[in-house]
């Protein structure tokens, strides 16, 4: 909800500046719930792609630790050896997406919230203590008695200079709420765009990384098809086995 708060009608203080002051109120208030809803939600998705590049190590661990088991097998430890070393590029690329993700995502909106938002509502609390005095003196001018010229004059003026001081706070609070207002729609869609743009890059990386592995993949999968085809027809000649004993 977009609220634009008018100069003129706030110097007034008038039901509509009121209405609208309200109206734009409220909108921070579910900016800032949804903005922190949104912040801890980043921070779960984080946590679990943590908990993901953690397993993908321990697998990867477990990779290598089976490649030992190959250790007379120069060519099957080759081939495990390059798949580590390429999934191992994979997680560190996607490790830089996750920093990107605290960096672009959570970072850049707790900024907003805990200044933008934060200067905004603490400029509020101090409009609304200026107010009241305002009201208050008001009442006091208004409840003087005639008969004490100076009690009465002293109250006029304490009431003119609270005036002065909520039309300076009310046009700053104004200021600062149109202010936001504005920021928050592209200090929202600069941030998903940068986590956009990271997420971009990592899928590039990987294309990238994978197009280089073109030519290992092709030779894993040519030497899969030979060990396939070497096993039948060791298999097949296992299956003559039971003739040893008739040829005894």
């Amino acid at each position: 909800m977009k609220c634009n708060l008018d100069f003129q009608e706030c110097l007034k203080d008038s039901p509509k500046f009121r209405l609208t002051l309200e109206n734009a109120e409220n909108d921070i208030e579910q900016l800032e719930a949804k903005l922190e809803r949104v912040v801890r939600l980043c921070n779960t998705m984080l946590d679990a792609g943590k908990s993901f590049n953690n397993a993908g190590s321990g697998f990867l661990n477990g990779v290598k630790d089976l490649a030992t088991f190959f250790y007379d097998d120069p060519m099957i430890t080759s081939y495990l050896s390059h798949f580590c070393q390429t999934m191992s590029e994979v997680l560190k690329f996607f490790n830089v997406l996750m920093d990107q993700g605290q960096r672009s995502v959570c970072k850049n909106l707790n900024t907003f919230i805990k200044t933008e938002i934060k200067k905004v509502k603490e400029t509020r609390k101090h409009f609304e203590k200026i107010s009241d005095d305002m009201d208050n003196a008001c009442n006091r001018s208004s409840q003087s008695p005639r008969s004490k010229p100076q009690e009465c004059e002293d109250a006029h003026n304490l009431m003119m200079a609270n005036k002065s001081c909520f039309a300076h706070t009310a046009l700053d609070y104004v200021y600062q709420v149109n202010i936001l207002q504005s920021k928050k729609r592209f200090d929202v869609l600069e941030t998903m765009l940068s986590f956009m743009q990271a997420q971009a890059t990592f899928f590039h990386q990987g294309h990238e990384l994978f197009h280089d592995c073109g030519d290992y993949m092709s030779s894993t999968k040519d030497q899969v098809r030979d060990l396939h085809a070497k096993a039948r027809v060791e298999w097949k000649e296992m299956e003559e086995r039971h003739h040893l004993v008739q040829n005894k």
